[in-house]
Order: C-alpha cells, then sequence, then structure tokens
C-alpha cells in the first residue's frame, strides 16, 4: 500500500485568515498561464470569448484573466464547468441574495479567498448588508437570520461538515423551497465548492486591487 501523506503535508484551517490567504496565494500559481504562442487557434478565440463581460450594460475585460489563461489548458472542460456555473446565472430558481448568502458561507468555510473576495463584491451589489456579510462568517447560529437564511446557511454548513441536510434543515427549507429549488441548492453548493477546490489548489491569483479574506 502506497504510503499515506504525512499531517505535516496539511494546511489546516486554523482562523488565521491572514496565514490562509498567504498560504494560498502567496505563491505562485501552481500551473502557469498558458503563453500566446503556445495556444491553438481554438484556444486562443475561446480565451477572446470569455475574457469579455458585461457590467452595467458596459462590455470590459474580465479582471480574472491570468486565470483564464491558466484554465484555458483544459479549454473544453472548463467551457463545461462555466456553462454549468452559468446556469445558476442565468436559469436559477433561487434568488440572487439566497445564492449569494449561500455562495458565502461555502466560500468562509472553504477560506477560500478567491471566492469570498468575489462574492463579497457580488453579494453587497444584490442588497446583502456588511452586517450580513459579517453574520456570515459567524453561520447559522448568528443572531439576526430568518428561519429560512438560518436554514440556508445551515445546510451549507452541513454539506460541508458532514456530505449530507438534515431532517430538520431540510424540513424547514421545504417550506420556503419548491422541488427545483431544492435540488438547485443542492447542485449550487457542488459547483461552488468546485470552485473552491480549484482557485485554492492551483493557487489562482487574485486580481490587483481586489480583496481576498479580508473583504467585509
Amino acid at each position: 500500500m502506497a504510503d499515506q501523506p504525512s499531517h505535516t503535508e496539511f494546511q489546516p484551517i486554523t482562523g488565521d485568515v491572514t496565514a490562509r490567504e498567504a498560504y494560498i496565494t502567496g505563491q505562485p500559481p501552481r500551473i502557469a498561464p498558458l503563453p500566446a504562442e503556445e495556444r491553438s487557434a481554438e484556444q486562443q478565440q475561446i480565451l477572446s470569448d470569455i475574457s469579455m463581460v458585461v457590467v452595467d450594460g458596459v462590455r470590459k475585460p474580465r479582471e480574472d484573466v491570468v486565470s483564464l489563461e491558466i484554465l484555458i489548458r483544459h479549454a473544453n472542460l472548463y467551457l463545461a464547468h462555466m456553462g454549468f456555473g452559468g446556469k445558476f446565472l442565468s436559469d436559477g430558481e433561487i434568488s440572487i441574495r439566497d445564492r449569494e448568502l449561500a455562495v458565502l458561507r461555502i466560500g468562509w468555510l472553504s477560506q477560500a479567498p478567491f471566492e469570498w473576495g468575489a462574492h463579497v463584491k457580488i453579494a453587497k451589489r444584490n442588497g446583502v448588508t456588511s452586517e450580513e456579510v459579517a453574520r456570515v462568517k459567524e453561520g447559522s447560529d448568528a443572531e439576526g437570520w430568518s428561519d429560512h437564511e438560518r436554514a440556508l446557511i445551515r445546510a451549507m454548513e452541513e454539506l460541508h461538515f458532514n456530505s449530507m441536510i438534515s431532517d430538520e434543515t431540510w424540513s424547514v427549507l421545504a417550506k420556503t423551497y419548491n422541488e427545483k429549488q431544492l435540488i438547485e441548492m443542492v447542485l449550487m453548493a457542488g459547483q461552488y465548492k468546485t470552485v473552491a477546490y480549484l482557485q485554492n489548489s492551483l493557487r489562482l491569483p487574485i486580481p490587483p486591487g481586489k480583496e481576498g479574506l479580508g473583504a467585509e
């Protein structure tokens, strides 16, 4: 049987967000961006297609272009991943506010600098307050949540720690979510956990001038 990795090879999540962020983003990406001269015509076209984004009706370059230049190395798989994630944005049955509360809890539990920082900005643009962002860090036990919000955040916690939503939490959510939304919620949690895995493990860089785990 192959040797098991020593516990010293793991970086535990300790609550020291400065150390955690330095561990993930304080070093170069584990896979280098694909240089322009090495890209196929297809890769270059795909990169051109996904490198622009519309913000408030204005088309502008994406800020995470370095990450795209890395992920373009597996272009077809990344496009499929983007397509799946895009469904929650374009065809989602869950409200933007609920989505962002859930993603923030996933991002904080995962101590994912890129995901947390990006979604604090998105959440606040869609009505989530600074107070609520701080409350997400405390989790479902924090005071101030509605019953529905508490159950949604607890569902993210249960999936993170137990890979299963409890009957109690499910029954609360089933009072406010229909069956499509319940299915979507679980798939959405998996999608954004995958994003955290990807960004953390590849050490994808936070765009210049953007915040990570310090965003609030």
